[in-house]
């Protein structure tokens, strides 16, 4: 049975800042600092990632998770998401609502985002990047049944009931 959407796993390249960035930006708490690993042969075969090593964080807010990690091996292979934009496939972007696109987006960018998209005038939903170059969606709830508290076992946000 799955009980529930866990967390997305962010890679970057210095976790003190990602931590530091989704704390002031978004309001997350740090859980753990605790989330890496190094010489563990049974997580290697777990995530199918040889010699892998990192230091890992899970952060809370909201009615999410977030997990980042900063790998030290192997080496990457794929280039920095800073160099993708939306359309290039894979998971493309974490999207956060917001009750006011417009302020929420000069604060964003205050805290350290970067700009993608432009807000365009009477906008709801804008594009910036994280330090690291992961996209990020701010929306203002599109339609009623979009709402988070229409999710089954939601009825209130930051509540989970069911």
């Amino acid at each position: 049975m799955i009980l529930a959407f866990a967390h997305p796993g962010i890679v970057v390249p210095d976790l003190d800042q990602a931590i530091a960035f989704y704390v002031k930006a978004f309001g997350f708490r740090l859980l753990s600092d605790q989330e890496g690993w190094e010489s563990s042969p049974e997580t290697d075969r777990a995530i199918g990632c040889p010699n892998s090593a990192c230091r890992g964080a899970m952060l809370a807010g909201h009615n999410c998770y977030i997990e980042l990690f900063e790998y030290r091996s192997p080496a990457q292979t794929a280039l920095p998401p800073g160099r993708f934009l939306a359309h290039e496939p894979g998971i493309r972007h974490i999207a956060f609502y917001v009750d006011d696109v417009r302020t929420e987006y000069e604060r964003i960018l205050e805290a350290g985002a970067l700009p993608l998209g432009v807000l365009v005038e009477g906008g709801t939903v804008v594009y910036c990047r994280d330090p690291f170059g992961n996209i990020i969606e701010l929306a203002e709830i599109p339609n009623p049944r979009e709402n988070p508290t229409e999710l089954p076992g939601v009825d209130r946000l930051g509540d989970f009931t069911g």
